[in-house]
């Protein structure tokens, strides 16, 4: 008994509960199937088919600042699909059960929210590194150094928002509609977003629409840099806005679980 009793079992402080939690999810989300095809695999093969496979029958795709503009797009795209691609275990989580069983260990309830979001960031920024791997390999883009700086932070601060309307749709549909929900939303922001011809192209009423869409804004944060250009406010501001939102909606929705959860 005095052994037994000499013994003391602690349990792991939050804060290293938080931290083994998080890498637990990196490394699943790194194994997910739907992140490897919608945020690696698709914008590659899509740069790649765009710029050089029908290359003479697309708009100009041997001209460089073409390719810089598709490079931009298809970064944009792969970043959004893997930050949305966080719903679908999210949802089968809630669905399992998990959550409950995660309040009766050492992590905080809020920090599986916030663990859940800064991995659909986290993994959403491979993808511009990986698409511009391509074009400088394949198609030979050269940018200058602060361009290519003012590329990269431009789409990880765009790309803020979609790692919260990932949580946002895995809150809010089932297992068996959430993926059909992502599927809509990555096709429908992308498309009239811009990111798979130019807006200028677009019709003046869809033009209007693109220059909503949060998709637009990421990108464009790309396109300027690539252009030459400095940061427009007004894209910052944009996305700024719309990730307010999504928080305030992914908080609401989380304790409105939570509510349900405890009664």
């Amino acid at each position: 008994m005095t052994a037994i009793a000499s013994t003391s079992i602690t349990s792991p402080s939050p804060v290293r509960a938080l931290g083994s939690y998080a890498r637990l999810e990196l490394t699943r989300a790194a194994r997910n199937r739907r992140y490897l095809m919608f945020g690696i695999g698709f914008p590659v093969v899509f740069y790649l088919l765009y710029t050089g496979v029908l290359q003479g029958k697309a708009a100009s795709p041997s001209d460089p600042a073409f390719q810089s503009f598709f490079l931009v797009s298809m970064a944009a795209y792969g970043m959004v699909g893997a930050a949305l691609t966080t719903a679908v275990p999210i949802a089968q989580e809630r669905a399992m059960g998990w959550t409950r069983q995660l309040r009766i260990t050492p992590l905080p309830s809020a920090a599986w929210v916030a663990t859940k979001l800064v991995v659909a960031y986290l993994t959403a920024l491979p993808a511009v590194g990986l698409v511009s791997l391509v074009a400088v390999v394949v198609n030979h883009v050269s940018l200058a150094p602060a361009t290519w700086v003012q590329l990269v932070t431009g789409l990880a601060f765009g790309v803020i928002p979609f790692a919260a309307f990932g949580l946002l749709l895995g809150f809010t549909f089932d297992p068996g509609s959430a993926q059909g929900a992502v599927t809509l939303t990555y096709l429908a922001t992308s498309i009239l977003g811009g990111l798979w011809a130019p807006v200028s192209t677009f019709p003046d009423g869809l033009a209007t629409i693109a220059r909503i869409m949060p998709t637009y804004h990421l990108a464009n944060l790309g396109w300027t840099a690539v252009d030459g250009r400095g940061v427009d406010p007004v894209d910052v501001l944009v996305i700024a806005g719309y990730a307010i939102v999504a928080f305030a909606l992914v908080a609401w929705r989380y304790r409105s679980a939570e509510q349900r959860a405890r009664a």
